[in-house]
């Protein structure tokens, strides 16, 4: 069976709930105050304001380590509001900025114990943004690390979806891509790798030796920081598939290894990237976790 190539990030998906039982499609209304100027879209984070009408979420790359945000409530999902030119009741993907109606319902995954489908976006060096659109890749090492919220990129008003994604952080020299978080507070926790649309890309070493710095032949399109590492020809170390050797640092032929390997010059190296993650709230993070009330 063929999967879609994942190109850009498209929001939070709700897949299941923590304890393995699927989503059943359970979502909670909230008003939206007339005429709220900005956009939300399919997917987006969302919280409650101080008067209980929806907003856009607040939190960001830049803040996340450090503010809880009390009203964190969930995931729009669409939204319903009588039409100011048709005066017909509409149910719109997306919520148009700055609508002129006084009946505005958004449509709200607020269960904190959702899992959610996410794309993994890059960070260049020495940068945490919060407006990436670059698809980028994890790995196993994911797996129990927490991300960012990329929460900055506007979604679509064509199809109404989100541009909302996760990241990891930059790579540690040069280049782009996710790097595994460590240790770091935030809002989200990555469970599971999404492996029906992994992508792979392979390559040449052009150098033996045994050593965390793979020399390449030749750039290989699409190589980041983040991807696993698999090199079936190598004689020692950290090549295996279940190695779970991974990239950290990606600058032209020049690839650092999270392990060393020993590689024969000439042999064949394969990198495979993961560009969605399962995700779920942090505890705390989420306003029905959180003991401190909206002021």
């Amino acid at each position: 069976m063929a999967y879609p190539v994942i190109d850009a990030p498209y929001g939070f998906k709700a897949i299941n709930e923590l304890n393995g039982l699927p989503y059943a499609g359970a979502t909670r209304q909230f008003p939206i105050a007339r005429s709220y100027p900005t956009n939300l879209f399919y997917g987006d984070l969302v919280q409650l304001t101080t008067d209980g009408t929806l907003i856009k979420t607040g939190y960001t790359a830049a803040s996340s380590p450090s503010s809880v945000i009390a009203g964190a409530i969930g995931v729009f999902v669409g939204c319903q509001f009588t039409n100011p030119t048709t005066r017909q009741l509409q149910f719109s993907q997306y919520y148009p900025a700055s609508t002129a109606a006084d009946d505005i319902e958004a449509f709200v995954i607020d269960d904190p114990s959702a899992v959610f489908k996410v794309v993994m976006t890059g960070q260049t060096y020495n940068t945490i943004a919060n407006t990436g659109t670059t698809v980028a890749y994890a790995n196993q090492s994911f797996i129990g690390t927490n991300v960012y919220a990329i929460t900055g990129a506007a979604g679509s008003t064509t199809t109404g979806n989100s541009a909302m994604s996760v990241s990891g952080t930059y790579p540690a020299t040069s280049g782009t891509g996710a790097v595994r978080i460590a240790s770091t507070v935030l809002p989200f926790r990555v469970v599971a790798l999404v492996p029906e649309t992994a992508y792979t890309v392979t390559g040449t070493g052009g150098t033996s030796g045994s050593s965390t710095t793979l020399t390449l032949t030749a750039a290989i399109t699409g190589l980041q920081a983040g991807m696993q590492v698999v090199a079936p020809a190598a004689s020692a170390g950290a090549y295996f598939p279940g190695s779970y050797n991974y990239v950290t640092n990606v600058n032209s032929t020049t690839v650092t290894l999270a392990s060393a390997i020993t590689l024969a010059s000439g042999s064949q190296v394969s990198f495979v990237g993961y560009p969605e993650v399962l995700v779920k709230w942090n505890q705390g993070w989420h306003s029905y976790q959180y003991a401190t009330a909206l002021a």
